[in-house]
């Protein structure tokens, strides 16, 4: 079900502020440079993020229903799902390489993931939606869409 033909073309700015700041903070924390740590930053600042767009739109905050999102949208982009973030993992070990794949790699994901949470959550109020009313099966293509622009985005932002 396609809703964004009825959509404004931009969110309104305290949105896409609490949206950026969170994908800016979600990436700051992937720079620790301890194993899974990146994990715990990224999902607190993703559950911060919902929250303040639950009270931007006035909408009921539900731990549980933005738990099953948060998983259901972390196996679109992990497909390996544990197996690749344990492949990630052992690979964050290994000298000189690790710290590399790390810094370059863990933030850029973790920013552009929170990015995309933030934006299908925030379109889906924007439609009058609520926590009880997301499908997560409904909005997988536009997150795969607001996931790639969201790495573009942490792309640019990091380029010299």
């Amino acid at each position: 079900m396609d809703n964004t033909k009825n959509l404004p073309d931009t969110l309104p700015n305290t949105v896409m502020r609490a949206i950026n700041r969170h994908a800016i903070y979600s990436a700051t924390g992937a720079l620790i440079p301890i194993p899974m740590i990146e994990v715990v930053t990224s999902t607190s600042m993703q559950f911060h993020l919902i929250a303040r767009l639950c009270d931007l739109y006035e909408v009921r905050f539900s731990d549980h229903a933005v738990k099953a999102s948060l998983a259901t949208f972390a196996s679109v982009v992990l497909p390996a799902g544990s197996l690749g973030t344990a492949a990630y993992t052992v690979a964050r070990a290994v000298p000189v390489i690790g710290p590399v794949l790390g810094l370059t790699t863990a933030p850029l994901l973790a920013g552009a993931f929170t990015f995309a949470i933030g934006r299908v959550f925030a379109w889906h109020f924007e439609t009058g939606g609520t926590i009880e009313t997301f499908k997560t099966e409904d909005a997988v293509d536009r997150f795969k869409q607001e996931f790639a622009d969201g790495k573009r985005r942490a792309a640019a932002f990091v380029r010299p």
